[in-house]
Parts: C-alpha cells; sequence; structure tokens
C-alpha cells in the first residue's frame, strides 16, 4: 500500500469531523429516542499542503496519478493531530485547484479532504 508524502501541512486550516454513528428518532411526546446504528465512524479531515518548489507539488501529484490511481487507493498515514496510524483514501478522488502564492509557481498551496474510519467502540 502507498504511503502519503512527507509534506508541509497548515495547522490553521486543518480541521477532522467524525460522522454520527447514532440515529436520533423524534417522539410525539417526550424525549426524542437514540440509538446506536454503527461501530465505526468515518471521519473527514480537511488539510491545506504547502509546496515550496514547483518539484514538490509535481512529485504530490505524480505520487496521486501514479500510486493511488488518481485517488482511487487508500493509503497509509499517521494522522496529523494525533500521530496514530491511519489508512486513508483521498474524498471522492477530487484535488483541490493548486493556488500559486509566487509569480513563478514556486511557492502553492493545496487543498484536500482524506477520509477514513475510526473505531467507535
Amino acid at each position: 500500500m502507498a504511503t502519503f508524502p512527507t509534506v508541509k501541512l497548515d495547522w490553521r486550516t486543518f480541521s477532522d469531523k467524525a460522522d454520527s454513528v447514532v440515529a436520533r428518532a423524534p417522539m410525539e411526546r417526550g424525549r426524542p429516542k437514540q440509538r446506536r446504528t454503527n461501530s465505526d465512524a468515518r471521519v473527514e479531515m480537511q488539510m491545506t499542503l504547502h509546496f515550496d518548489t514547483k518539484a514538490e507539488l509535481a512529485a504530490f501529484e505524480s505520487w496521486f496519478d501514479v500510486d493511488i490511481k488518481a485517488g482511487q487507493d487508500s493509503f497509509d498515514m499517521n494522522h496529523p493531530r494525533t500521530g496514530a496510524a491511519i489508512v486513508g483514501r483521498i474524498v471522492g478522488g477530487e484535488l483541490g485547484a493548486p493556488q500559486y502564492l509566487r509569480r513563478d509557481f514556486e511557492d502553492s498551496k493545496l487543498t484536500i479532504k482524506v477520509e477514513y474510519w475510526r473505531s467507535t467502540w
């Protein structure tokens, strides 16, 4: 399995949100009922990656296209916040459009969404 490349991550724009594993049913009277529906929760992380050179961005795009088949395959990575080993994949196989921070295209950033499954037991 491919490994997520080492890239700079903007911690200020990082977010991770788990989907609920609880179904809620409103009642005619009284408190709504809740029940557990899943043992694992899908977690989606939004990350902004920074590249100092055109070559770094090109290497990341090559990893995306070749190693994980344009986002089809999963990959190993360490969770940016917890450091735990996870198996992630790019949501929908979509990369954000690169934003170039300098006129010579040497400094850029790219936003991606990565999903993984976390046990909730």
